[in-house]
């Protein structure tokens, strides 16, 4: 059970540290008025998301 807890808290950190990093990407592209601020916010926390998934999957493919 320790082992499942471990691993939920894993997902956990790598998906918020990519959800505010792409959603920090994003509001600086919506200050440039490149694209609308809450467009770029909620594009950047999906991308980060997506992103965050991608690199814990290679994390763990590679500590195998």
């Amino acid at each position: 059970m320790a082992d499942d807890n471990k691993r939920f808290f894993e997902w956990v950190e790598v998906l918020s540290k990519g959800i505010l990093l792409g959603g920090s990407i994003g509001a600086i592209v919506g200050w440039f008025d490149i694209i609308p601020l809450a467009k770029g916010v909620a594009l950047g926390g999906l991308c980060g998301c997506l992103a965050a998934i991608n690199f814990k999957q290679r994390r763990d493919d590679r500590s195998e």
